[in-house]
């Protein structure tokens, strides 16, 4: 009987494969075609998604597409299944991994379908075309995009005395201070992932603040190679001004342990008024905003967000199965799911500036409309010899060293160059 029962599901398992890449079913009749579409967010947030596919089905009786769920995302899946030939015509792909699938081809260039039938916008109008151009050729069309923005209570700011959210971080260090203070310890002024595991959330606020002051963790030189993008100094400054919020009570000393943004400590201390302020991603902050009152919580661009190249720009791009047979069928769906009309169901925001400046988003959410436009990739950390996790974990071990005090702000500093220039080596 169990024999039976795997039998019966590697049957299904190859039956689905089989139908992806295009196959032309009889549903629809011996005209029709059949595309697989693969996204990877939780079945819970697709309804919208799911509206404009269905959407399309109903007004395309000849291309006919079926979307799949698989969540968590998993490139290396899509990956075995293109290098045997198979896999979903359309695949939703995050900027980090779009080079790690164009490498070997098993994406479709979509610059000869661009120019066969253009999007009707041109590409100096979309975001993130940096993380998926590759050889110059463009492997997958920028589709969403996500940062973080400075999230944050107006009712504890106004209690301190501040009228507006930072602006700058030594804004943010003195306003933070204040609403410590003014709340007899109460209320934390910035709540913060400080801790030393590889993947701590602090990374994020560490290249904004770096960003912001001149430097960088890695750049190219003259030659193209890459080396370290900050001084010891700058290091050390960076690492005092994060150690500075422990010190002074703007952060609590228990943030010191607190790995992830979606801790309960921040997120829960947001919603209730335990925390004044931290930085969040869209789909983080709109749980918040449902657990707290009507308007207690609000977003806006990290200190510097405004300018360009000081936060970060993440999100998802639309990728092309190299073995479809149906490339233009699978364009003109990719077109349909780039057009505004998606965004007024499926709750992302979209890597077109010209359509993100249209959408009519919700208060607590106007932040990042203003920031993601001057908001780039983490591509300027491609192509070294050293990958970004491991630049992560380096500096997340090396600012949290400071923090407990096992290292002074110079040995530490000292230490995170010497771990950047040995794996620049390779």
């Amino acid at each position: 009987m169990k024999r039976l029962k795997t039998l019966a599901v590697i049957g299904v398992l190859a039956a689905a494969l089989v139908s992806a890449c295009g196959g032309q079913g009889s549903g629809g009749g011996s005209g029709t075609v059949h595309l697989v579409f693969r996204q990877f967010d939780p079945a819970n947030e697709v309804k919208g998604l799911q509206q404009v596919v269905d959407g399309w089905n109903k007004a395309h009786p000849d291309i006919q597409v079926d979307m799949q769920t698989l969540s968590p995302a998993n490139s290396q899946q899509f990956a075995r299944e293109a290098n045997s030939g198979s896999g979903p015509d359309i695949n939703l792909v995050g900027y980090a991994d779009v080079a790690f699938l164009a490498k070997p081809k098993i994406l479709m260039p979509i610059d000869d379908l661009m120019k066969k039938t253009p999007l009707g916008s041109s590409t100096d109008n979309l975001l993130a075309t940096d993380m998926v151009t590759f050889d110059g050729k463009m492997w997958a069309l920028p589709w969403t995009a996500d940062t973080f923005a400075l999230t944050y209570r107006p009712d504890a700011l106004s209690r301190a005395g501040v009228t507006a959210p930072p602006a700058t971080w030594e804004e943010l260090a003195s306003d933070a201070k204040k609403v410590d203070s003014s709340s007899g310890g109460k209320t934390a002024g910035f709540c913060f992932a400080g801790a030393g595991s590889a993947t701590s959330a602090q990374w994020f606020a560490i290249n904004y603040y770096l960003w912001s002051h001149g430097a960088t963790l890695i750049k190219k030189d003259a030659s193209g190679k890459f080396q370290p993008g900050a001084t010891k100094q700058q290091l050390a400054s960076a690492m005092d001004y994060f150690n500075g919020l422990f010190t002074s009570g703007a952060t609590p000393a228990s943030y010191k342990a607190v790995s992830d943004y979606t801790d309960p400590s921040i997120t829960g201390g947001l919603a209730n008024g335990g925390c004044a302020m931290s930085y969040e991603p869209p789909q983080t902050l709109r749980a918040i905003v449902g657990q707290a009152a009507s308007g207690a919580v609000l977003t806006a661009p990290m200190p510097g967000g405004l300018k360009d190249g000081n936060t970060h720009l993440g999100g998802r791009a639309l990728a092309i199965n190299a073995n479809t047979e149906h490339a233009d069928a699978a364009w003109q769906f990719v077109k349909y799911l780039a057009s505004p009309a998606t965004f007024k169901t499926y709750n992302q925001y979209p890597a077109s500036k010209s359509t993100l400046e249209s959408l009519n988003v919700p208060k607590p959410e106007k932040g990042y409309v203003e920031q993601l436009p001057h908001a780039q990739s983490f591509a300027r950390y491609n192509g070294a010899a050293m990958t970004i996790a491991s630049i992560q974990q380096l500096v997340d071990q090396q600012f949290s060293a400071v923090y407990s005090g096992q290292r002074s702000s110079s040995d530490a500093a000292q230490a995170l160059l010497d771990g950047l220039s040995a794996g620049l080596k390779g």
